[in-house]
């Protein structure tokens, strides 16, 4: 009976290590935290949200502290205990439903029994998410997670409005994924069913075999997206060195015919995630979410834009944004003739269409501005004076950047256009008698090449850029 017993649990471990290898290996340690009884703005969901995680992450083979309607002191004390229990594990995990708020650049989460009348008392009477960063460092996990639907709506409206509404962006450290239900400075929705609409996407899809923790937020991402009608865009910070899935891969079956998948529709989907998150950030004087833009969309349709605004000092006062125009999204590259839209008046004033409106700004150069294009998507203008290309924030009529590009003194700029992407721009140019074009990387504002020709245009059919000399012969360029 003995020996029938021990074969028993031999062979039961063998097979939890063919099904279960990862899990097998590693420890897994979870805090799960879901506030709603806010005296002042109580939540539907997040009770619900954060027992429907727990019970998840268990059969996902993860060891969770679960507390619902957390105060203060209740915090710090459940805080200290997962940061106890991280510690020789190798993957940690905090999940938080409920309020959350931002200042200075902080996050916050509230617990249940704070009471502020006051902006500066956010620091001392809610939960710096810092702290549970610190918990995980100091455990040294190699995989750790941190999970925050908490950007809603402020529970302390009748008291104060802070200066920033929803969550700050945040950079996530070493070995991290921080996953937010919203947009930096945007507000989650509570939802109206059971599960709030994040954690309801969250659930969906957490337990998917072998999927990278990425791929899974992305789908997270594309299912709220959707759901909530561009008006509420996930998003993550992250610098994991490892991959990880939160379920295993299934064993490996005969290969049976699948169809391919539809290109067209997954480049229509990553436009329109896109354009949803830029639609969240657009109006921000921070320059903190148009980095978290970037971190998600480093070639994004509007990253040019946002690597602008991100390096560029918040304006003075707030400027009302004018509509941009609705312009298609074309897959690949169309050509642009010299922009007509934009036009320059004599003397250094800049003018240009924006929506319905026309909008000017006179450069502070000393010198005339030798020619103008604006982008496709209109967003930004570039406009070439004294051997400079300056690049002006078409929404707010302010000038973000600037590049030396040519000497004034051996030439003048004569035309600009852009790609049909906006990713690169071809200036023209007359020196000594002679006529030639110069790609410049408009992400970068640095030059990629010159080359002599009379005429030059993108090709609307390739990524390349046809020059003309002046015998008529054309030569193709392919960009970089």
């Amino acid at each position: 009976m003995l020996i029938v017993f021990a074969r028993f649990w031999v062979i039961a471990a063998v097979l939890l290590w063919a099904v279960s290898p990862a899990i097998a290996q590693e420890r897994r340690v979870a805090l799960v935290i879901g506030n709603a009884a806010y005296k002042s703005s109580p939540l539907q969901n997040p009770v619900n949200d954060s027992r429907a995680v727990s019970e998840s992450l268990r059969k996902l083979g993860f060891e969770v502290i679960e507390r619902q309607n957390v105060g203060r002191e209740g915090f710090a004390s459940v805080v200290r205990e997962f940061g106890d229990k991280l510690r020789g594990a190798s993957v940690g995990l905090f999940y938080f439903a409920g309020h959350g708020l931002q200042v200075k650049g902080r996050n916050y989460l509230v617990p249940i029994d704070a009471d502020i009348a006051r902006e500066d008392e956010v620091p001392y009477r809610s939960f710096d998410v810092n702290e549970v960063l610190d918990k995980m460092d100091s455990a040294r996990t190699a995989v750790n997670l941190v999970v925050l639907d908490a950007c809603r709506n402020n529970p302390f409206a009748r008291s104060f409005k802070p200066a920033q509404t929803g969550l700050a962006q945040m950079d996530a450290p070493t070995g991290t994924l921080i996953a937010f239900a919203t947009a930096p400075g945007s507000v989650a929705q509570d939802g109206e069913g059971s599960n709030g609409l994040y954690t309801g996407a969250l659930l969906k899809h957490i337990a998917a075999p072998g999927l990278a923790v990425e791929q899974m937020f992305k789908r997270v991402r594309v299912d709220v997206v959707n759901a909530s009608k561009n008006q509420q865009v996930p998003w993550e910070s992250s610098s994991l060195n490892r991959d990880f899935s939160f379920a295993n891969a299934p064993v490996a079956k005969p290969t049976v015919a699948v169809a391919a998948p539809n290109p067209a529709a997954t480049v229509a989907t990553e436009l329109a995630l896109d354009l949803a998150f830029w639609d969240a950030v657009k109006d921000s004087r921070s320059p903190a979410d148009y980095r978290a833009y970037l971190e998600q969309y480093p070639n994004g349709r509007f990253a040019a834009l946002a690597r602008l605004r991100s390096t560029a000092p918040a304006p003075s006062t707030p400027v009302t944004p004018a509509a941009a125009p609705v312009v298609a999204v074309a897959p690949a590259l169309a050509p642009t003739p010299p922009s007509t839209s934009p036009s320059q008046s004599a003397g250094n004033v800049v003018r240009w269409r924006q929506g319905t409106a026309t909008k000017e700004l006179a450069l502070n150069t000393g010198a005339a501005v030798d020619a103008v294009a604006q982008s496709p998507e209109g967003l930004y203008v570039a406009a070439a004076s004294a051997g400079t290309v300056h690049w002006i924030d078409a929404l707010r009529a302010s000038v973000v950047g600037s590049a030396k590009v040519y000497e004034p003194a051996s030439g003048q700029a004569v035309s600009l256009q852009f790609s049909g992407d906006g990713r690169w721009l071809l200036l023209g140019q007359q020196m000594a008698g002679r006529s030639n074009h110069q790609l410049i990387d408009v992400t970068t504002s640095r030059s990629v090449w010159t080359k002599p020709s009379q005429s030059a245009r993108f090709d609307a059919a390739a990524p390349q850029v046809l020059l003309q000399n002046a015998q008529g012969a054309t030569e193709a360029v392919r960009l970089p």
